[in-house]
């Protein structure tokens, strides 16, 4: 179902901008550790050699290290609940919506992450984490932790957890074992050292940027959390997503120490983005590693003798297993062909700006002027970060043009921008028309546009279609790359 989903949808937004990093290799970069540039650069390999569309090839990652990711999850699982348990869990982290899509889908960091932390479960599940190891094994855990810095910023918080609980522990114990400690440390810093070297050399811009992202100048708002948590229920599919609460506050009776892990590693995260909810815009993804440690514990929670003769759960999970697959599809084939516009209002649907290379090549083929245009240019940019991405997978294999971002927020573009040959002369600027920054205010810097570009010499629109109705416009224009000023304005003064 993964594969034929991958086949289908469009190339997301995070994709198409995710795709710059694996053709600018560097030990970390502006939004997101290492591994997902990882992920970039494998598939981007993967397209000539198997032959494969471009899309396609930059979600095999995903696709398969999914896979690894569940058969390590179920292994850990069957070591702590038994091998039913471990059937279940592979089975529910297949069908739910937000697991697979984000972990086992579409290019994202949420891919690797879910692969190292299914790596940290089985660990744990064969050396408990107060359990006494050898060096070489204190090394080893040590390797995992630092993978784990590598996928998601998300994977600190985990480790984080990890030394409290083992803290505690050891308080409680009276034995602190310094030199497993230390071995521990020393293998989290082999393999960490990159996140750690590129910010340190970049003042520390990554983490003041995600810390940036909590700011709120309206306050908490109450409705935030459960709004969020209602909205996650129905992305993992509701019944899903009442068992894995009720697997989190329900007791485990079979291995309760695997269990009180479980639930130590999820309810931080589970707190810390729930409150975040109340005062930022907190994405659909970043709650995947906490429902994903809750599997095993839901997973357990069915596996329980005599509960499978109970005939509404026999139905709810016949109900699950059919509708899942029946309404991810029919979701993935709105999004590429549109089959449900009548039903959404058009302007809350905003999947027809997924733009598929292959459609977006033929839309820009039937413009001459533009295409001659694009194939010459030289440098190719857009006023969003996300936007460049599209154009590079459409004009896969027709253009050796470099890409780059003009605006006020271009992420990783303004460290890439170096790059950039200083000889280019020929350039192409676009922009989607009617979003929320129009292109021509690239003549006229503004804070929110920090950009002086003249002249823009107008090539034209090409209208992109979907079900024979156009859901994106997209304006073009000729610019001398050489010509592109950054303007620094005087900050604004606090509140």
């Amino acid at each position: 179902m993964r594969l034929i989903l991958a086949l289908i949808l469009p190339p997301g937004y995070d994709e198409s901008y995710y795709l710059f990093y694996g053709r600018h290799p560097a030990l970390s970069y502006f939004d997101h550790p290492l591994a997902v540039a990882a992920w970039a650069a494998a598939g981007q390999h993967f397209a000539p050699l198997f032959n494969v569309q471009p899309v396609l090839a930059l979600r095999l990652p995903s696709l398969l290290s999914y896979t690894g990711a569940l058969l390590l999850l179920s292994e850990a699982t069957r070591i702590w609940f038994g091998r039913l348990a471990a059937l279940l869990a592979c089975a529910l982290g297949s069908l739910a919506p937000l697991l697979f899509v984000c972990g086992g889908l579409l290019l994202l960091p949420d891919s690797p992450l879910l692969l190292v932390l299914s790596l940290l479960l089985w660990w744990l599940a064969r050396h408990p984490l107060h359990a006494a190891r050898s060096p070489w094994q204190s090394l080893r855990f040590g390797w995992i932790l630092g993978l784990l810095s590598l996928c998601k910023y998300q994977g600190l918080l985990l480790i984080l957890t990890l030394v409290v609980l083992r803290l505690v522990e050891s308080i409680r114990r009276r034995q602190l074992r310094w030199l497993d400690t230390g071995l521990i440390s020393a293998g989290w810093l082999m393999l960490s050292w990159p996140l750690w070297l590129w910010n340190g050399l970049h003042g520390w811009r990554s983490f003041a940027f995600q810390a940036g992202r909590t700011a709120s100048i309206s306050g908490f708002h109450w409705q935030g959390p459960p709004l969020f948590l209602l909205s996650q229920l129905a992305l993992l599919f509701p019944s899903i997503g009442v068992l894995l609460l009720v697997a989190l506050l329900r007791p485990t009776p079979n291995h309760p120490a695997a269990a009180g892990l479980l639930r130590a590693l999820a309810l931080p995260q589970l707190v810390v983005f729930l409150l975040l909810a109340g005062r930022m815009q907190v994405l659909a993804s970043w709650l995947v590693p906490a429902w994903w440690l809750l599997l095993p514990l839901a997973a357990a929670w069915l596996a329980r003798p005599m509960l499978w003769q109970r005939l509404w759960l026999r139905g709810l999970a016949l109900f699950t297993v059919m509708a899942v697959p029946l309404l991810t599809l029919v979701a993935a084939a709105h999004v590429r062909w549109g089959i449900a516009r009548a039903l959404i209002p058009a302007a809350v649907d905003t999947s027809g700006q997924l733009l598929s290379p292959a459609e977006l090549r033929q839309a820009l083929m039937a413009q001459p002027r533009i295409w001659q245009a694009l194939r010459e240019a030289e440098v190719i940019g857009s006023n969003r970060y996300e936007l460049p991405g599209f154009l590079a997978l459409a004009l896969n294999g027709y253009s050796r043009a470099q890409y780059s971002c003009y605006t006020g927020d271009c992420r990783g573009f303004d460290d890439w921008r170096a790059s950039l040959d200083p000889r280019a002369r020929r350039g192409v600027l676009f922009a989607v028309v009617g979003g929320y920054m129009p292109l021509v205010t690239l003549q006229l810097p503004i804070p929110e546009q920090p950009w002086r570009i003249q002249p823009l010499t107008p090539l034209g629109q090409v209208p992109v279609r979907r079900a024979g109705q156009t859901v994106a416009l997209l304006e073009f224009y000729s610019f001398d790359p050489s010509t592109a000023q950054r303007i620094a304005f005087p900050s604004k003064p606090p509140r």
